[in-house]
């Protein structure tokens, strides 16, 4: 148990500005894992359909709920619960749902990237706390008490060590992430654009 007595004293060191840190980093951590996950799943299915696709130019993907489908299956589910697939609207409709689709798939990355912004501001309001209660030190005791003053100290260079380390990752994964959203949005456009021609081939062929 010597970690938890170290981490204890970690954050006793750094002040109560320490906590809301840790708390802050916690957040964002699980809301990456979790957004990591999600976004993993639908590449998968989604690179999934693109291959059949390329098999069967007949194939529709099925729907298989809001966490396991693949983004082409909402946006063919939403079109065939509102019977919107009609060849006249179908683009309108295509380009409102891939709008609609968009900060679903986000989910909480735009509040993860508040929180990897706010860690660094964090860490520099534990400075400047720290940096505080050593003027405060140094006005009552003058400069003869040199443990106090070196607890101010420490409580500025921790917290503002932690809110950068802590900020580095969060930020890269979330970039990271935002890279991977794209890619899967990709894919999504590029296998409703197959679904679009072929509608418009069989329209085309039952006018003649």
């Amino acid at each position: 148990m010597n970690w938890l007595y170290d981490f204890n004293d970690l954050m006793t060191r750094g002040g109560p500005i320490m906590w809301v840190i840790f708390v802050t980093a916690w957040l964002a951590m699980v809301m990456l894992c979790e957004r990591a996950i999600q976004v993993h799943i639908w590449l998968s299915q989604a690179t999934r359909d693109q291959q059949a696709f390329d098999k069967d130019q007949n194939f529709i993907p099925s729907f298989q709920g809001l966490r396991r489908a693949s983004p082409v299956s909402m946006v063919l589910h939403h079109l065939q619960s509102h019977n919107e697939m009609n060849i006249e609207n179908i683009t309108k409709q295509i380009n409102i749902c891939i709008a609609e689709l968009i900060p679903r798939l986000e989910g909480m990355l735009p509040t993860i990237a508040v929180l990897g912004s706010l860690l660094p501001m964090l860490g520099l309001l534990g400075t400047v706390v720290g940096m505080i209660d050593v003027f405060e030190v140094i006005a009552l005791h003058g400069t003869g008490n040199p443990q106090e003053m070196a607890h101010g100290i420490s409580q500025a260079l921790l917290t503002t060590a932690s809110g950068l380390i802590i900020a580095i990752p969060v930020i890269f994964f979330h970039h990271l992430l935002v890279k991977r959203l794209q890619y899967l949005l990709a894919v999504t456009e590029q296998s409703l654009l197959v679904i679009y021609n072929r509608e418009m081939h069989v329209n085309e062929l039952t006018q003649v």
